[in-house]
């Protein structure tokens, strides 16, 4: 069966071409005109299902989306036909376009965020003749079901309201073309597998309460990392991981969570890393099993802690990518490694002062970005005094 895959939630200024794949701006009843033999008429009745909530002074409640992006590849026969075995393989590709846009995203910005729920990829199968109509799979705890769709003239499935209306396409084009050279290996399982838990907790659904997302991204770090349920071997796994890139002596930044305080918490601790992995732990374990398991409460909230791994993640795919030979950490992946430490001092998401809309996360990034402004200007400076 023909299958047309898409992001109907983002659109796209201009097509993108990374190896096998393109991403292809849709506009309704203007581009792409034909893709692989589909029309472009066949094309708007498909994503015609799709739309936005409509404003006055708009009769209907609902209206059609008006801009998508579309997958495209350069395997791709005419029709769009493809085996459950490529449909699958092409999900997962699709799955690495999410990760590498989320990679990139700014926090506690105006601009540049982003979730996993806008980065959703439909993958709609369809018969020419009926294109309108589709067929929708539903997992059952026996199974699964279908639900038959006939063509209606208002959207079925509208935006969710936790998505930016104005989501355009932006990824990390070097990660993403390093995932999409991963040769299948038990490597590769262990990326998917992780990439695949990272999302998951990054959505922003409200259906997905913080409590969850502290136990997908505890999973994530564990699947990336090939480390097992207990805090110590996770503990491990981290140090290993950073060997020789974070400062030695470890530094420990002046702020409302001192050394002190990490210290009187996580005494076993070696540095402000290792303490933040066991309060990490603790803290996705007083989700998963309820506060008394612990006995004491975490240092950082859960805001903080999922702020903050939601942050430091990709950049940890960034270096096991670096170590298969696939990536090449950028100056600004290496400071952000570096300088990561800088963040556990903070409340993170509380101003900087009472009068100000600052927060001590853009105090730290802003910090860790003028680091590497400050190396790039001291390697321009050095040829001039060596003349």
């Amino acid at each position: 069966m023909s299958v047309l895959f898409f992001f109907p939630w983002v659109a796209s200024r201009g097509e993108l071409q990374l190896g096998e794949l393109s991403m292809i701006p849709y506009e309704r009843e203007q581009a792409p005109r034909e893709m692989n033999g589909v029309s472009q008429e066949i094309i708007d009745a498909i994503i015609g299902n799709y739309g936005d909530v409509a404003y006055p002074p708009q009769p209907h409640a609902f209206t059609n989306i008006r801009q998508a992006t579309l997958l495209r590849w350069n395997s791709d026969a005419d029709g769009l036909e493809l085996s459950e075995n490529q449909i699958f393989d092409r999900l997962e590709q699709a799955r690495y376009i999410a990760f590498s846009a989320l990679a990139q995203r700014r926090f506690c910005s105006h601009d540049g965020y982003c979730n996993a729920a806008g980065y959703e990829v439909i993958a709609q199968r369809f018969v020419v003749e009926r294109p309108g109509s589709i067929s929708i799979a539903a997992r059952r705890r026996d199974g699964f079901t279908q639900t038959y769709i006939s063509r209606t003239s208002s959207p079925r499935f509208i935006r969710p309201e936790h998505v930016d209306s104005r989501l355009l396409l932006g990824i990390d084009e070097a990660l993403l073309c390093a995932l999409l050279g991963l040769p299948p290996s038990e490597f590769k399982d262990q990326i998917d597998d992780a990439i695949a838990t990272f999302l998951l907790a990054n959505s922003d659904s409200p259906a997905i309460p913080a409590h969850t997302e502290l136990v997908l991204l505890r999973s994530a770090f564990e699947a990336l990392l090939d480390a097992s349920h207990r805090a110590s071997d996770l503990r491990t796994k981290f140090g290993d991981h950073f060997a020789n890139e974070l400062p030695n002596p470890p530094q420990w930044e002046t702020g409302v969570f001192t050394e002190t305080v990490w210290r009187d918490r996580w005494p076993q601790n070696t540095r402000p890393l290792d303490a933040w992995v066991q309060d990490f732990c603790n803290a996705r374990n007083s989700a998963a099993h309820g506060s008394r398991v612990n006995g004491q409460p975490s240092i950082w909230g859960s805001q903080d802690h999922l702020l903050f791994s939601s942050w430091l993640f990709p950049l940890m795919v960034k270096k096991v990518l670096t170590d298969a030979g696939l990536y090449q950490l950028r100056e600004e992946d290496l400071a952000a490694r570096r300088g990561c430490e800088a963040f556990l001092a903070h409340d993170l998401l509380s101003r900087i002062h009472e009068n100000s809309d600052e927060r001590w996360w853009n105090r730290i990034e802003s910090k860790i970005l003028h680091s590497i402004l400050s190396e790039i200007l001291l390697t321009l400076i050095e040829p001039e005094n060596k003349q």
